[in-house]
């Protein structure tokens, strides 16, 4: 998208008439895909270098000719800016040339391009195409006859005639062939590195910034956001969380030490509490604290955001705000711990994607002002770069002001690590100064000309090579053109609206990420349930937090959604290892007659006590409520239930003790030997903790066989009773009536 209004000049002193574009330059075919597509192409071409042998280090310069073995060109640093303001006015580039060829063979070419109107253009010539036409072109320099320090490093000079006239003594000198005033821009520059056999070793792009603001104008003020932090912690299948790896940590600590020597540069940081709780509880000290003490500087602005970075509008929608609240409270108490040495405040909100209505509205009372990705809004197109803030919202609900991240200018941080650092922070602050002659006198609604702002937020878990962080803050300290502010000093310095765009914009449906959302409510469900049931102290609190904080890190924007899956089931896991710390002895017992106390054994292997609900249930034992609790666990009143032939026995016991007696008062339905199952529940009841059996052997009589066998025994002595007095009357009778006579 061409982005320059041909009533706006760029600023050569005091002339803003409009600057006249090469022939060659005005006709040049565009590619499609405006900004973005070409920013795009940028960070997939990276670095190339031309040659066969040497590393990909130099950007591919145009149609690369046919290499030449053993060779490379790399860029170590560059002067950030010439003009009248500058140390000097000479365009000063250490190059590191490697390969095997001789360097007497060897032969350097410098050529500079027009200046670039656009920003779209700039892009173009990011793939080291589309370069325009040559404004002016050096002799073939010897490598062998130019200034070669002791680590390999070559300078190469090259004094720059623009407003003034450099002085002498450069290795070959650029004349701009523009009149005083009317030389400020960004101008390509293609450095060649050839054999005298005229073959071409390699080649690379780099840009010369020329500045010379009008006395007038207002300069473009550069919010910085650096996240710090590591890749999330998510723990294994094994619920293991493997230590940050040492690679990582010490890239961090590059990061953070470039800060430290930058400083008072102003910047935005945004520590990841999720890192903090990690190198403390690695016991790395010197890491925590350096990540602590970098918010205690005045210049820079410390925020306060999620436990780790998420898809706020993601969460919302797949109606998890819980989990959002959650993140951001875990977040805060982090870094507000007594000690910690944070200096964190809420009050912006850097959005990794976009923000839909209902998330704003979740923000609403933490969070005034946003930042969002500049796909996220809507609104009437300009031809300028976004450069002031506005009010979002969709004209029901919260509405704070909102600054959107330039997608350009994020793009130069995300490859700076893939791609040669120093040609990156050329390329970042080369794309900053065109953002700047844009409209460097742009009339605001008072008096004089309007303040620009732009922002541009570095990735999470962002590692950069240092040469690219050195470079860049450096560049910014005392740069004629450019500003570095924080978030808080965008706002407060430019004002909503003053370039004319529009003041309010809508925020654009988003799309939501696939969370694993199911998944994560049922984790959340257990988390809690396990809370419920954990005891207080220290060791209960560090072990609810650690499980905690690894289900907060499976929410990380930074993981696919295949690997936060993946971090879910690793929270499972390692929920799983704290409850096996919980068991039920299985044990024998012998019921005989009546009803027995018998002792359940309850086995805590944990570092907390723990709250359970120890639940029997059967269908041939009868659970009296009479009963008492033994040493050794502490229960309350239990609870009897009996429902369609079977009864229940629950129990609230409190383990504090490695081996616990819960006694329950039982008597066998009827003899033999039976498993009764044991289960101990969360207090909510919603988890179980463990789960365990009984083996009952009941050698009791029941009721009625005591009932048959006791009316079997009367039936018994009625009969043997009338036997014996039939017998005894029958015999008295005999007697009485004497002996028979006998017959005639």
């Amino acid at each position: 998208m061409d982005r320059t209004e041909p009533r706006m000049a760029s600023a050569r002193g005091g002339d803003h008439s409009p600057r006249p574009v090469a022939p060659e330059q005005e006709h040049r075919p565009r590619r499609p895909g405006g900004v973005r597509s070409a920013v795009v192409a940028a960070a997939l071409a990276g670095v190339l270098v031309v040659g066969t042998t040497g590393p990909l280090r130099a950007r591919q310069a145009g149609a690369a000719p046919a290499p030449a073995r053993g060779g490379g060109l790399v860029l170590v640093r560059q002067s950030p800016w010439v003009g009248p303001r500058a140390p000097q006015q000479s365009l000063v580039m250490d190059l590191r040339i490697t390969g095997r060829a001789p360097r007497a063979s060897l032969r350097l070419s410098v050529a500079v391009y027009h200046h670039l109107s656009t920003r779209s253009q700039f892009t173009e010539t990011l793939t080291g195409r589309d370069l325009g036409a040559v404004l002016t072109h050096s002799p073939a320099l010897s490598v062998s006859a130019l200034s070669t320090n002791a680590q390999g490093v070559t300078r190469l000079t090259i004094p720059v005639v623009g407003d003034t006239m450099p002085g002498t003594g450069g290795d070959w000198t650029a004349d701009l062939g523009c009149t005083p005033g009317s030389c400020a821009d960004v101008y390509p520059v293609k450095v060649s590195l050839s054999s005298t056999a005229g073959a071409a070793v390699a080649q690379l792009v780099t840009y010369l910034v020329y500045d010379d603001p009008s006395s007038t104008s207002q300069p473009l003020r550069f919010a910085f956001v650096v996240p710090l932090g590591l890749a999330p912690a998510t723990a294994g299948a094994n619920g293991r969380v493997a230590p940050a790896a040492p690679a990582a940590v010490s890239r961090l600590e590059d990061l953070m030490g470039e800060i430290q020597a930058a400083g008072a540069v102003p910047l935005t940081l945004i520590p990841d509490p999720a890192t903090a709780t990690r190198l403390q509880g690695a016991g790395d000290t010197r890491a925590a604290a350096t990540l602590a003490a970098l918010s205690g500087t005045a210049a820079r602005q410390t925020l306060a955001q999620s436990y780790v970075p998420v898809n706020a509008a993601a969460l919302v929608d797949a109606g998890l705000a819980g989990e959002l609240a959650a993140q951001l409270r875990r977040g805060s108490d982090v870094l507000a711990q007594p000690g910690a040495g944070f200096h964190a405040a809420k009050g912006m909100w850097v959005a990794t994607a976009g923000l839909d209505q209902a998330t704003l509205d979740q923000l609403a009372p933490s969070y005034g002002h946003v930042v969002v990705p500049a796909g996220a809004v809507s609104g009437p197109s300009s031809r300028l770069t976004v450069t002031q803030p506005f009010v979002l919202s969709s004209g029901k609900g919260a509405s704070p002001t909102a600054m959107v991240s330039d997608a350009g200018l994020e793009s130069h941080l995300a490859s700076a690590r893939t791609r040669d650092p120093a040609l990156a922070a050329v390329d970042l602050m080369a794309d900053l100064s065109l953002i700047y002659y844009e409209a460097p006198n742009l009339e605001g609604a008072g008096n004089g000309p309007a303040p620009r702002g732009v922002v541009a937020v570095a990735p999470p878990a962002w590692s950069p090579a240092p040469t690219f962080v050195s470079a860049v803050l450096g560049a910014l300290q005392g740069n004629p053109v450019v500003t570095p502010v924080t978030l808080d000093e965008l706002f407060q310095q430019v004002p909503v609206g003053a370039d004319g765009q529009a003041t309010t914009r809508h925020p654009v449906p988003t799309t939501a990420g696939a969370l694993p959302a199911a998944a994560l409510r049922e984790a959340r469900a257990r988390q809690a349930a396990f809370a419920g049931a954990v005891g207080g102290g220290a060791a209960g609190a560090a072990a609810i937090d650690r499980l905690g904080d690894l289900l907060l890190g499976a929410e990380s924007a930074v993981l696919s959604p295949q690997a936060q899956r993946a971090a879910v089931g690793g929270y499972q896991a390692a929920l799983g290892h704290e409850l096996a710390g919980l068991s039920v002895r299985s044990d024998t017992v012998r019921l005989t007659a009546g009803a027995a106390n018998v002792p359940l054994t309850v086995v805590r292997n944990t570092a907390y006590p723990v709250t359970v609900i120890v639940r029997l249930t059967s269908d041939k034992l009868v659970f009296p409520p009479a009963g008492s609790q033994g040493p050794g666990a502490l229960c309350r009143a239990p609870t009897v239930q009996s429902s369609a032939g079977r009864s229940s026995f629950s129990a609230l016991c409190v383990l504090d003790h490695s081996t616990n007696a819960v006694y329950v008062n039982m008597r066998a339905r009827a003899s033999g030997d039976f498993r009764i199952d044991v289960s101990l529940l969360s207090p909510n009841g919603a988890l179980v903790l463990a789960n365990g059996h009984l083996t009952v052997r009941s050698m009791s009589t029941s009721a009625v066989a005591i009932g048959l066998s006791a009316g079997a025994v009367v039936v018994l002595l009625a009969w043997w009773g009338r036997t014996v007095w039939r017998g005894r009357w029958g015999r008295r009778g005999a007697h009485a009536k004497g002996p028979r006579a006998p017959a005639s």
